[in-house]
């Protein structure tokens, strides 16, 4: 029988929010080293159209290149998932989120190597960008797969949506308007509620939280700034194998 994928809702809940503190803290300091963000592809595919319409085909294959270093890690990390899921690991996420700590590293190495004063250009400014990009789309990967999609951490533009429209659903389920459904037979049968509204809205503060921490280590610390969200990275991969190992022996 197979194991279910879904974990349970407070280790969700908690693995969602620290991921969005990540994400918001490589995109801070991605934007300060490299003038660009690293965490979603939707301005980069934007930026693609636009470059290739003025001809400008070198900004338009960087762009091009970090939607495909997001796809890359996403697609990475369906094939570790898938193979983990085959051979009945008690620990799934553990090889792509130890993959994203091997990426953030290899940009971490960037930024140690950064002129705070300048923003990074040529060569360096691809592969640092793109390693950061394939993280984001690793990560992104893990809790949209733990979540069912329920859930992303790298970009705010479906958590502000989902927000949007779960206090809609408060406001018409508690006002006149609800009250009015509920006396002539109607339902309303979208949204979870307060739950729901308190997690998103907590990964909407996470991630916000994570951009300012990422702005405010590479202004004190810049050399060393990268270090915080990698340590995050590897408590969470620690206390999941103990967590997998945990399951194993009382499964005995």
């Amino acid at each position: 029988m197979t194991r279910p994928i879904l974990r349970p809702l407070q280790i969700q809940t908690r693995l969602a929010i620290s991921l969005a503190w990540v994400a918001g803290f490589v995109n801070a300091v991605g934007v300060l080293t490299c003038g660009m963000v690293t965490s979603h592809v939707t301005g980069h595919a934007s930026g693609l159209g636009r470059d290739a319409a003025l001809g400008a085909w070198g900004p338009a294959a960087l762009m091009g290149a970090l939607v495909g270093a997001f796809f890359l890690g996403a697609f990475a990390t369906g094939l570790a998932l898938e193979f983990g899921r085959a051979r009945g690991w008690g620990s799934l996420y553990a090889i792509p989120a130890a993959l994203e700590v091997l990426l953030l590293g290899a940009f971490a190495i960037g930024v140690r190597r950064h002129d705070p004063a300048s923003t990074e250009i040529g060569a360096t400014l691809w592969w640092m960008t793109g390693v950061a990009s394939c993280a984001m789309g690793v990560q992104n990967a893990i809790i949209t797969r733990i979540s069912s999609g329920v859930v992303r951490t790298t970009h705010l533009t479906g958590i502000v949506t989902d927000l949007g429209h779960e206090l809609a659903h408060l406001a018409v389920q508690r006002g006149l308007l609800g009250r009015t459904l509920q006396a002539g037979g109607g339902t309303l049968r979208f949204g979870t509620g307060w739950p729901r509204l308190a997690l998103l809205a907590s990964i909407f503060g996470a991630f916000v939280l994570g951009s300012a921490c990422g702005a405010w280590m590479h202004i004190a610390a810049p050399r060393l700034s990268m270090l915080p969200p990698i340590l995050l990275l590897a408590w969470i991969i620690l206390v999941d194998l103990r967590s997998a190992g945990a399951r194993e022996f009382s499964a005995r």
